[in-house]
């Protein structure tokens, strides 16, 4: 009975080509390959593994809880620590450990929702794929492309690969800012290529003993004793029951109702046109105030409010005043939030046609969730894209 396993860092398509290794029924890989879909071998079973970058694991620490309430307790204490509302996610929780912590698989909705529907019997994070460190001990798993650190707490986070022997930034800084926090791991077990001849040399680096394990597989390891994800994915994906109700006694409740929205209707839409109105007389101003001050090109109300923004800079520059898009003064905005950065995060920082560009390495989500709220706190936007190397964000005035 051969089992199919996919690594997934996104969801299958068409086309799109993702890593797999058919297995046997003793957990021998018979081969392997990168494929889309459509040319996956046939097998008995399919099982989906979500790559380190795609998941976050995190270990929460919670008071003592009943079960049913664990999973709304994590959610609303990953709040702070995700980038991206925690709507946008499904997160998986396990049972409550002895210490009070719970370990919580944070997966994107959308990303969870196509590999729900993929036909997999089976899904399994990664992270969890790998032996937990022993206590105040780490683990770093790794390729030549990717990789992930897992800490003694069960925390888990994706780094980059391990290229010529060199030691993840992400790894490196994360060691840093726990050896600040007095929480620096007695060793880390480094499951990675040239462990063996570059441990010296990150030991070096990084003041904690490196020891040398066998290179990551994520094809080799059974995934028998992983948490399965797909019951828990399934369960959070799934709409919510009806409920059946006597639509007799309900009746004059429902006539109100009724008549309620269509009040509601007709005042809403004479609300909508009255606004619409205003705004085209506005957007109407707008235009003429800017072809007065002689701009030829002010095509709608957006070309002529930019057009007339571009005046204003113009005219201040001329007597030499700044305005709130030239480098410095946005760059004074956003130095509070740069200033809380951990050490080491900035990397480089560009000014173009009104924004920053910034470069940032070493930093998660928990970093960038604090980060761009003190940006929006100073009144600029911030758009956030991660790269090989770290994160780019693009800063921008937002008012």
């Amino acid at each position: 009975m051969a089992t199919l396993r996919v690594l997934l860092a996104s969801a299958p398509g068409p086309g799109r080509a993702q890593p797999w290794a058919l297995v046997d029924a003793q957990g021998g890989v018979e081969r392997t390959g990168r494929d889309p879909p459509e040319r996956w071998p046939a097998a008995s079973r399919r099982e989906a593994v979500l790559a380190a970058e795609a998941v976050r694991v995190v270990a929460l620490p919670l008071p003592p809880l009943p079960p049913a309430r664990v999973a709304d307790a994590a959610a609303y204490a990953l709040e702070d620590r995700l980038a991206t509302p925690v709507e946008d996610s499904v997160v998986v929780t396990g049972a409550q450990r002895a210490d009070g912590r719970v370990v919580a698989v944070v997966v994107g909705r959308a990303l969870a929702a196509a590999i729900a529907h993929a036909g997999f019997g089976r899904i399994v994070a990664e992270p969890q794929l790998a032996p937990p460190p022993p206590p105040e001990e780490w683990r770093w798993c790794a390729t030549a492309e990717r990789g992930f650190v897992l800490t003694a707490d069960g925390d888990g986070f994706a780094v980059a690969g391990a290229q010529a022997g060199a030691l993840p930034a992400e790894l490196a800084v994360a060691l840093a800012q726990a050896a600040r926090g007095g929480r620096a791991p007695l060793r880390v077990t480094a499951n990675a290529p040239d462990a063996a001849a570059q441990r010296e040399a990150w030991t070096r680096a990084t003041g904690v003993p490196f020891d040398p394990g066998p290179p990551w597989r994520w094809d080799t390891v059974p995934a028998t004793a992983t948490p399965d994800l797909a019951p828990a994915l399934a369960r959070a994906l799934a709409p919510p029951p009806a409920r059946a109700t006597r639509r007799a006694s309900f009746a004059p409740g429902i006539v109100l109702l009724v008549a309620a929205g269509a009040l509601h209707v007709v005042a809403t839409a004479a609300t909508w046109a009255w606004e619409r109105a205003a705004l085209a007389r506005a957007q109407d101003a707008l235009v003429a105030s800017a072809r007065s001050a002689g701009v030829a090109d002010a095509a709608g109300a957006a070309g002529a409010a930019a057009a007339l923004s571009r005046l204003h800079a113009d005219a201040s520059h001329r007597a030499g005043r700044s305005v709130a898009t030239d480098a410095w003064p946005l760059l004074a905005r956003a130095a509070p939030a740069l200033h809380a950065l951990p050490p080491g995060a900035l990397r480089s920082a560009r000014y173009a046609a009104g924004a920053w560009t910034i470069d940032l390495t070493g930093v998660d989500d928990a970093v960038l969730a604090p980060f761009d709220a003190r940006l929006r706190r100073a009144g600029l936007s911030a758009v956030t894209a991660r790269t090989p190397a770290g994160v780019r964000v693009r800063v921008e005035g937002s008012d």
